[in-house]
């Protein structure tokens, strides 16, 4: 467990390993698979089991149950918000897109 910018981030004694960004823009996005569920490495055939995410630039909106996101449908995220998802599966199933003018940046952080 850590603190982080005014919150408790619970990780169950997972280790922080891979890191990305994405940029949610006018296509819907997900995140990567092999940092995921990486086949090199040290996290070699570990699935990542929770993710921070913080979004930056730009809104967002998003969905973890495999349906895309639209500019008015889904989840809202808006700059300078954090999200830890946890389960693998809902780390696969993210999906965001930008709502309003400006690209959203998500700054990931996988835990394996």
């Amino acid at each position: 467990m850590a603190w982080f910018g005014g919150f408790t981030l619970e990780t169950y004694n997972r280790i922080p390993g891979d890191y990305e960004e994405v940029t949610a823009g006018v296509s819907v996005v997900g995140f990567s698979s092999p940092k995921i569920m990486p086949t090199t490495g040290p996290y070699a055939r570990m699935a990542a089991r929770a993710a921070l995410v913080s979004s930056e630039n730009g809104d967002i909106r998003f969905r973890i149950d495999g349906g895309l996101p639209s500019l008015s449908s889904g989840h809202y995220l808006t700059s300078g918000d954090t999200l830890v998802l946890t389960g693998t599966q809902a780390i696969q199933q993210f999906r965001a897109i930008r709502s309003g003018e400006t690209n959203g940046v998500l700054r990931v952080t996988y835990f394996y």
